[in-house]
Parts: structure tokens; sequence; C-alpha cells
């Protein structure tokens, strides 16, 4: 009797132990997978028209091309500046701005520093692919109309600097701000490629 007495507690003890380290190794996969902050990558794909005149770019987001593709697990907040370049203009070029997934808000023009301030929201629960042109991947398009400026001469010439991400980090092409006449366009045969639009 007292033989079996030991032999059961040695069986609890072993289950006690085993336990921790089944559901340990069954989460880690997951985690690994969908990381709360993951790095991310991103490409100015642009061109298609002279600068500062009709112009668009879309700016596409996903994981590195080294990476694994994921599902956000938190909402990702992404912060974009569109700056003019002519320095004499106070009035804003016209442009719209829309995102193939979440929401995106448009601040007030800053007429001292030439800048209009949009925020992407991408909702937890979103996939994102590895970055690139392809259709299936986040981005945000910008249309923009003719640069001719009311307040003087020359035409509004437009770049975009990503300023901020929470919810992840983006390591490529840099981190932030990652400006968009600095890193140019990865459609190099466009008409841009210089990241000016």
């Amino acid at each position: 009797m007292e033989h079996t007495g030991l032999r059961r507690r040695s069986i609890i003890k072993g289950s006690a132990w085993s336990a921790p380290v089944i559901v340990a190794t069954a989460a880690m996969p997951a985690q690994a997978a969908s990381p709360t902050n993951p790095d991310l990558g991103v490409l100015f794909d642009g061109g298609g028209g002279a600068d500062g005149a009709l112009n668009s770019v879309y700016v596409d987001l996903g994981v590195p091309a080294t990476g694994t593709p994921m599902t956000l697990q938190a909402p990702l907040v992404m912060t974009l500046n569109v700056e003019g370049l002519l320095t004499a203009a106070t009035d804003e070029r016209a442009f719209t701005v829309s995102a193939s997934l979440g929401s995106v808000s448009r601040g007030a023009y800053n007429v001292s520093t030439r800048t209009t301030t949009i925020t992407w929201t991408l909702p937890a629960g979103t996939k994102l692919p590895k970055v690139s042109t392809a259709s299936g991947v986040p981005d945000i398009l910008f249309t923009f109309q003719d640069g001719g400026s009311k307040t003087t001469t020359g035409r509004i010439k437009n770049k975009i600097v990503i300023t901020s991400v929470t919810g992840g980090t983006i390591v490529t092409p840099s981190s932030t701000p990652i400006d968009s006449s600095v890193v140019r366009d990865v459609n190099q045969g466009a008409v841009s490629p210089n990241g000016i639009y």
C-alpha cells in the first residue's frame, strides 16, 4: 500500500511540472509570428506626372522583405507630413488622400511650415504581408492636383515625410523620419522617381 501512495504522488508531481511547459510551448509560436510591436518596411511608389503637376504616390506598408507576414495584435498609427517645397507660397496645393485599409484623418494646413499632417490608423487584426507595390498590401494613395500657386509664381512641389509610428517600428528603408525626397521612389522608371511630387 505504501508503495502505491508514493507512486501516485510521483505521477501528480510529474504532471504538475509538465503542464506549464506544454502551455508555454504552445504560446511561443503565436507570439513570435504576431509581435505587438513589429518591425515594418515602407515604400514610396510614386510618379506619373512632372514635379508640381498632376501626380500620385502610394505609401506601401508591410513587414520587411526578409520578414514573415503577420497579423497586427494592436492598432498601428502612422503620422505623415505632406510638405510644400515652394517657400514663397502661402497656399496649400490641392490633394486627396485615401487608405486601402484602416482610417485616415487630415489635419489643418500650417502656413508657416507649409505642412499638412496626415494620421493613418490600422486596426488590430490587419494582415501585413511583405512590403511591396502589389495589391493587397496596406497603402495610402496621395493624389496631387496641379501645383500652381495663387500667391506667387512657380509651382508648389511636395514631399512626404513619415514622422512617427506607434505600434510598430519602421526598420527599412530607415528609421523615422523617412523623407520621400531622400529615399526616393521604388519605381525608378516613373516620370518623377525622385520622391518629389
